[in-house]
């Protein structure tokens, strides 16, 4: 096996690892197993408690946690012993960086009692740590390490690359901010705030006093999130059938992409009717996390089909998520 083949197995294996972790932690959010353990970094002091009831999604979360700390510890030594390119290299950096501050944020909502802008905020960071080993991988795929890599897209094809790129940067940053406010429904209790679905409450608009109630309004804010999300995606998804003959790896980010989004508001609903069924509820946090995640890929390939266009037309500023697309 080639150096190249190490690096890239490695680094998807890290990817998945955080994506594990991710799941992991939706289940903890989901059994509401958050205070389950007390204290931290030891579980009643001890580095393995019994694993019953609640303990078991906590303390199994920093069992988790913990390993996949050192996955992604353990990719910078291979980056820089099978990576030359600097930037890919500075990426591992980061998400090791990003992955021991989410352990400390994760530490301090366990410590603090779960304050919701501190266990928003450890949501929020797990999103970059995936985002960025998913575009590690990316980046030292065959899709850019290879005789076969993907090429920048000719100079006819490189406004519509260009459109492709800023209207997957638009996707990115529109799903990241609906991840965050469903973290923040999800830890203010916001959830069930409105229990039924497509209607609110029997009707087609909210009334005035069911709009003062509590959670009401961030409940009601993600279910236009999801909307917002769908739109961005179409045009996003739109963008880049342009790019199709380019490279077979855009018609298939485009399926996956419109797959993950319906299957997204089909699990949203269900968590509903559900009554915020744990294993429900988790896997529309994972699923979620790989809309993001599609996003941020595609923001990345439509930037390098796009190498050569003028800075200026897909430099703009734009949300933080999609500057991963544009550094990578």
């Amino acid at each position: 096996m080639t150096r190249a083949a190490l690096v890239r197995r490695f680094t998807f294996g890290a990817a998945a690892a955080v994506f594990v972790l991710l799941f992991a932690g939706a289940l903890v959010t989901s059994t509401e197993s958050g205070l389950a353990v007390p204290d931290w970094p030891l579980s009643y002091g001890k580095v393995m408690p019994p694993m019953v009831g609640g303990i078991r999604f906590e303390h199994g979360h920093r069992l988790v946690a913990a390993a996949v700390s050192t996955i992604v510890g353990l990719q910078i030594a291979v980056l820089l012993w099978g990576e030359k390119r600097k930037s890919v290299r500075r990426l591992g950096f980061l998400a090791f960086g990003a992955i021991l501050l989410q352990a400390l944020l994760g530490g301090l909502t366990v410590l603090l009692l779960l304050p919701p802008a501190v266990s928003t905020a450890h949501a929020a960071l797990a999103e970059i740590v995936f985002a960025l080993t998913a575009v590690v991988a990316l980046q030292t795929s065959r899709l850019f390490v290879g005789d076969a890599a993907l090429a920048p897209a000719p100079e006819s094809l490189r406004p519509a690359a260009a459109a492709a790129f800023r209207a997957a940067s638009v996707a990115a940053g529109v799903t990241y901010l609906q991840i965050l406010l469903g973290a923040v429904m999800r830890h203010t209790g916001a959830g069930l705030a409105v229990a039924d679905f497509p209607l609110v409450s029997g009707r087609l608009l909210p009334s005035l006093s069911l709009l003062g109630k509590p959670g009401v309004p961030i409940h009601l804010a993600h279910r236009l999130g999801a909307v917002a999300v769908l739109v961005a995606v179409a045009v996003a998804v739109r963008r880049l059938a342009a790019l199709d003959g380019l490279h077979p790896v855009f018609a298939k980010l485009s399926a996956a992409w419109v797959a993950l989004v319906t299957i997204q508001v089909m699990l949203g609903a269900m968590s509903i009717w559900s009554a915020k069924a744990p294993l429900v509820t988790a896997v529309h946090l994972a699923t979620g996390a790989l809309l993001w995640v599609t996003a941020v890929v595609a923001c990345v390939l439509a930037a390098h089909a796009a190498k050569g266009t003028a800075a200026a037309e897909i430099a703009a500023p734009s949300p933080a998520p999609s500057a991963l697309g544009a550094t990578a």
